[in-house]
């Protein structure tokens, strides 16, 4: 009861500046107070977060607050007190009335000389540009004439409606969740979002709606309506269309088509002036210029075509990196959207405040404290407005927090508490699983060297050996299977089906691995002290591992410890795991990303993992078929690293 109340003084607190700013055109007071409101929400938003407390009442308490800001903050007989956006939103919605492409002319052409008023044709801005606003702006625009009719006001009540169906999407999406639903007032009690769609009346609502939208349907699994509510993001503002390559997977395509496809039919009925369809949107990025974080660090070295152009690649890179998550949960999706939309607006050479209307919904779905303090902290652009450039304290305030706080999100990641298993009984069987291809020289030794009593069983997989492997395995007395598809994935994983031993050790055929060391591995995980434990290599021998091995080993250790928390050190194949965590992690990589697969899906899980040092052997004969190539160990540790990203 006391959070709800503390909660509800900070909304009435927040409505109540918002009721001081109401047409307020003085853009240092606006400044100042949406600043104020910010140091409000910043608290409110963390007791929502948690939830309230009081049932069904924290909801109602959350949307009730969130009307009266609106309502207090829209003055609907005055015009937008900090943009001129609404008057071309009604022009080009009465040019379309009257049957005329926006995109064909200017609105200072002669050839529109008929359409002019005393209300909106004054206050235009850049008259001498085309629209830059795509087709789903437009219908936009259309529609709100023909239902709240031709005043400046009437995108704002369109806007309004439409986030009103974004928060009730992300409503129902917490609601699945099994989340404190009052978590929506971080987009419902945002100042970004009061001051810039009831206040100001910004087109980027429906980009706003569109997240919303997205996260809904994939929640569902409806991919096609997720694909759907990209298009619509992307045809209010193009930049959103860049979540189609960076969510869409194998057997998402689907998704792809549904998003481009109207993105493309979209344009079809203004292409009657040909090129000139995108409007001054090449212009608009030439000479719009209010820097964002990236383009301010790059621009005055590279020049503005290479800044450009670089920042591009990066971006695309970015972009293609975040394609191999998983995306299987809200949160990752939520995560790489706003990944993909922030890292878009951080690049880009013109940065608006309202802009981050994208940004919000992800943040009632997902943790993400520095985009939020960059969400709540851009109003201080409009400082720009006054001094004819960005002062350096604006820069420091909105940018030095914001990346404090993501590199303390990459340093510090969350990490799920590991617990641990009860202790298995004194007679838990041990099996080894062994994948082969081709070890006639070395692996009779290693057959050899397992000490008595050591494992109930050995298991051989063979992917097809041509040197007598599988029948030397047999006359040691190994089990053998005989795996012909390809993959050392698919090997340990048809090794560990063919008994139901409560550990399976999972080890090379090649010796570099020592058996002796099996009983170090399994004695943890006897004991309840861990449910996986790696054999972790030191003291290398000669030759036991390549430069290049030891370097790409490193770095997805690196990885994985910043990805995951986890303390690891080598991704060695080595490990011994209890039966029933090998199940419970649902293992799905197939090649030479196995191992690191299961030390991922260990650590999001919060299965305690341990790391037991081993002797690093050299191999005991034969040809190596990763390490000792270089194109096979590229591609072995591509795998290794396109895993990491998929599950981070």
């Amino acid at each position: 009861m006391r959070r709800a109340a503390v909660a509800a003084a900070l909304g009435l607190s927040i409505a109540a500046l918002e009721l001081r700013l109401r047409g307020e055109t003085d853009v240092r007071t606006q400044v100042v107070g949406q600043m104020l409101a910010f140091a409000l929400f910043l608290p409110a938003a963390w007791i929502c977060w948690r939830g309230l407390g009081v049932g069904r009442g924290g909801i109602v308490l959350v949307l009730a607050l969130a009307i009266l800001m609106r309502a207090f903050a829209l003055d609907p007989g005055m015009p937008p007190p900090l943009t001129t956006d609404t008057f071309r939103y009604a022009w080009d919605a009465r040019l379309q009335a009257a049957g005329v492409n926006p995109y064909r002319y200017p609105p200072n052409d002669r050839a529109l000389a008929k359409y002019r008023d005393g209300t909106i044709w004054p206050n235009i801005n850049r008259r001498d540009w085309r629209t830059v606003y795509p087709p789903g702006a437009q219908a936009s625009f259309l529609t709100a004439r023909a239902v709240f009719g031709n005043g400046v006001r009437a995108t704002t009540w369109l806007f309004l409606l439409a986030e009103a169906a974004a928060i009730g999407l992300l409503v129902l999406v917490l609601s699945r969740m099994g989340a404190p639903l009052e978590r929506v007032a971080l987009v419902a009690w945002h100042p970004i979002a009061i001051s810039e769609i009831a206040a100001n009346g910004h087109v980027d609502t429906l980009a706003l709606l569109a997240g919303a939208a997205l996260i809904a349907a994939w929640q569902a699994r409806r991919f096609t309506l997720a694909g759907l509510a990209v298009a619509l993001g992307a045809l209010v503002k193009l930049g959103p269309i860049l979540l189609v390559p960076a969510l869409v997977r194998r057997g998402r395509w689907r998704f792809a088509l549904a998003a481009v496809i109207p993105c493309l039919l979209a344009y079809i009925p203004y292409l009657a002036v040909g090129r000139r369809v995108v409007g001054s949107v090449p212009h608009y990025i030439r000479h719009e210029e209010l820097g964002s974080l990236a383009w301010t660090a790059l621009r005055p070295h590279l020049g503005w075509m290479l800044a450009l152009r670089v920042l591009l690649v990066v971006l695309l890179l970015f972009v293609a990196i975040l394609s191999l998550r998983e995306h299987a949960s809200i949160d990752q999706v939520a995560r790489t959207s706003l990944l993909v939309l922030g890292g878009l607006l951080l690049a880009s050479a013109n940065l608006q405040p309202w802009y981050t209307l994208w940004l919000l919904p992800y943040l009632a779905i997902t943790a993400a404290p520095a985009w939020l303090w960059l969400t709540g902290t851009l109003p201080l652009l409009y400082v720009y407005s006054l001094h004819g450039g960005l002062p350096w304290w604006v820069r420091v305030v909105v940018y030095v927090p914001f990346v404090a706080l993501a590199l303390a999100r990459v340093i510090v990641p969350r990490r799920t508490l590991a617990s641990h298993p009860p202790p298995l009984a004194a007679g838990a069987r041990v099996v080894a699983v062994i994948p082969v291809i081709n070890e006639a020289e070395s692996l009779p030794s290693v057959l050899a060297e397992f000490p008595a009593g050591t494992v109930e069983t050995i298991v051989v997989v063979d992917g097809g050996s041509t040197d007598g492997t599988v029948e030397l395995a047999r006359t040691a007395g190994a089990l053998v299977i005989v795996e012909p598809r390809r993959g050392y994935g698919r090997a340990c994983l048809e090794g560990s089906r063919a008994t139901n031993a409560e550990i399976i050790v999972f080890l090379d055929g090649d010796g570099s691995d020592d058996p002796a060391a099996i009983e170090r591995l399994v004695e943890p995980i006897r004991a309840g002290r861990a449910s996986l434990v790696l054999g972790a290599r030191v003291d290398p021998e000669q030759g036991a591992q390549q430069g290049h091995q030891r370097l790409g080993n490193a770095l997805v250790s690196l990885l994985v410890r910043l990805c995951y928390g986890t303390r690891v050190h080598d991704i060695p194949p080595m490990r011994a795991i209890r039966r029933d965590a090998l199940e419970q992690l649902g293992m799905a990589e197939l090649t030479y990303g196995w191992p690191t697969e299961m030390i991922v899906k260990a650590a999001r899980q919060g299965l305690p993992i341990l790391e037991i040092p081993v002797p690093s052997r050299a191999r005991r004969g034969g040809e190596s078929k990763v390490s000792g190539k270089l194109g096979p160990s590229l591609r072995a540790g591509s795998r290794m690293l396109t895993v990491v990203a998929r599950y981070g």
